[in-house]
């Protein structure tokens, strides 16, 4: 499964999760990003913790209808109090008509993912597909950087079916709350 990519992101580095599983190349990840990287906690609450500020979230949504499925692309900046943007993140969620009626309204709220789950009940297990490093110059402009980009993409499982497949991309700002 893949989100296509409107803006290129050019890999320098992809850590497959075989590796990540067996901690292979882990060395190349500032161990303060590995937290953020490994993790299969709700991010957006390791991104309240870390800056001790709460964190904001801009949503732009597509939905696209077709043969009993939903496929809803939904693309997030996570950002603080202080309107730094600390992560860019695309989800395509496929949504059979069995299961719309309550995550599809879910969706559309302004709500983080880890926060949505967490109160839909729903038993989703998560994987982590592949940890990358590399450049992209939408990202670079908007979180006013230059310089590589940490990311990581992901799939959410409901009832052994995949539900989901998340991108996140990391501002290198996020090292700055470690000190």
């Amino acid at each position: 499964m893949h989100i296509n990519i409107l803006q290129p992101f050019n890999c320098i580095l992809i850590i497959n999760k075989r590796q990540i599983k067996n901690l292979l190349k882990i060395n190349y990840i500032p161990i303060t990003l590995q937290i953020i990287l490994i993790t299969e906690g709700s991010l957006t609450k390791n991104l309240n913790c870390l800056t001790n500020m709460s964190t904001s979230i801009k949503i732009q949504q597509k939905y696209i209808i077709n043969h009993n499925m939903i496929k809803n692309i939904r693309c997030v900046w996570l950002e603080n109090e202080l309107y730094t943007k600390l992560t860019f993140a695309r989800s395509l969620w496929l949504i059979t008509y069995q299961d719309s009626t309550l995550m599809y309204k879910e969706l559309k709220n302004n709500k983080p993912i880890g926060q949505l789950l967490i109160e839909s009940k729903k038993d989703i297990h998560k994987a982590i597909e592949e940890i990358y490093y590399g450049y992209c110059q939408y990202l670079e402009k908007s979180f006013y950087i230059n310089q590589p980009i940490w990311g990581r993409k992901y799939l959410l499982y409901y009832k052994s079916q995949t539900y989901a497949i998340i991108q996140e991309f990391f501002s290198p700002k996020i090292l700055d709350f470690f000190i």
